[in-house]
């Protein structure tokens, strides 16, 4: 009886190479057949922030009157202050004054007033989103506005103030409190974020949303 012939090493190397191409060929086909065809998925973009609710206005020129505000807001700098924590310290600019208490921040913070139209009352306050442990005290003049009854644009709204709820995307309205014979409105922040302080006669529908151009 013949002894069988051993493979050659050549021969070994040959069907493991062949192997070994077998296996990257099939496993690129199950990862080909397994990965999601997102060619058409939709892509995932922040909503634009719903136009403003109309504000107190200091002057009747119809370009400015109540409705959505620009698309693009060239926000300034009214007031930049570092208030620290645990002082009682007043941060003012424009038609704006913030109160904050010993306990209101959690460490010290520049704070920031912005407004893009002095006769226009929209404002944010920063640092965006800081959460106060001690409401901060807001006063808002709107002396010379349509709220304020001595004024030449006077219409009897009474003054209320809106925040944008950016979580919702949506405006939502503050209770406070009006000064008639200062003339202020008067409200305690519980953060910072932007706001529009309008009248009850004006915008009460929802927000729409602003559309693509």
């Amino acid at each position: 009886m013949r002894p069988s012939k051993r493979p050659s090493n050549r021969n070994l190397l040959h069907g493991l190479t062949l192997m070994l191409a077998v296996s990257m060929l099939t496993g690129c086909s199950r990862q080909a057949a397994m990965a999601p065809d997102t060619s058409d998925a939709p892509s995932r973009t922040a909503p634009a922030a719903p136009p403003a609710p109309p504000s107190l206005l200091t002057t009747v020129n119809t370009d400015t009157l109540p409705g959505p505000a620009p698309r693009l807001l060239d926000w300034r700098v009214v007031t930049s202050v570092l208030v620290l924590q645990g002082s009682d310290q007043t941060v003012a600019g424009g038609r704006y004054q913030l109160d904050f208490r010993k306990s209101s921040l959690e460490k010290s913070e520049q704070v920031t007033i912005k407004t893009y139209d002095a006769n226009v009352l929209d404002v944010q306050f920063g640092p965006h989103g800081t959460q106060f442990k001690t409401p901060v005290r807001l006063s808002i003049s709107f002396a010379g506005t349509a709220a304020d009854p001595g004024s030449a644009i006077a219409d009897g709204r009474e003054p209320v103030l809106w925040y944008l709820d950016e979580t919702k995307n949506e405006w939502v309205e503050i209770p406070g409190t009006v000064d008639w014979a200062t003339k202020h409105y008067v409200v305690h922040l519980e953060h910072f974020s932007r706001y529009v302080l309008g009248g009850k006669a004006g915008w009460k529908r929802p927000p729409q949303r602003e559309t693509a151009e």
